[in-house]
């Protein structure tokens, strides 16, 4: 076994430095412990990551779980994943304020489409039906609800775009929702 970790050591560490910092280290304990677990490491790489056993393609786009640390007993708590697209299943958004539930929906719509299309984009519309079934859906107020979050929500003519804080926000989201 130590063999087989000394041989792929270096090119873990090459893959780990590609990451943004603040994940090269994550980057690095998931790819040692799929060396250490005998994974072919070397020759399922894709976009920096190992080919790991899982529902989650690993593509650009699903790169958001690891580098979030998510594994996949908690997002498939929040998300479901059909094989094409990942649609939000949570029961409960843990929110009594209709401004809080909007936000949250918003964000996990967005984390939705990046995973999906690889665009973090937030359909007005989209946003609207989810809205009402989630029954936070406030008309007077829905745009405001997003006006007061630029930190998070970037408009792009009627609809919205999840910004790096606003996917980290999500991340944290994902987290508490799954509990």
């Amino acid at each position: 076994m130590f063999e087989k970790v000394r041989e792929c050591l270096n090119e873990v560490i090459d893959i780990a430095n590609k990451c943004p910092e603040k994940y090269q280290v994550k980057c690095f304990e998931i790819l040692l412990d799929s060396v250490v677990k005998g994974e072919n490491v070397t020759s399922g790489v894709i976009a920096g990551l190992p080919a790991v056993r899982t529902q989650i393609p690993y593509t650009d786009k699903s790169l958001f779980f690891s580098q979030h640390g998510i594994i996949e007993n908690e997002w498939s708590r929040v998300f479901h994943f059909d094989g094409i697209s990942y649609s939000i299943i949570v029961k409960n958004l843990g929110e009594k304020a209709t401004s809080k539930k909007q936000i949250k929906l918003a964000s996990l719509l967005g984390v939705a489409k990046l995973l999906t299309i690889g665009e973090a984009t937030i359909a007005k519309d989209e946003l609207f039906e989810l809205c009402k079934t989630y029954g936070s859906f406030d008309q007077a107020n829905f745009a405001a609800h997003m006006k007061n979050r630029k930190d998070l929500f970037l408009a792009k003519g009627n609809d919205w775009t999840l910004t790096m804080p606003g996917q980290d926000e999500a991340a944290k989201i994902i987290k508490e929702l799954s509990q």
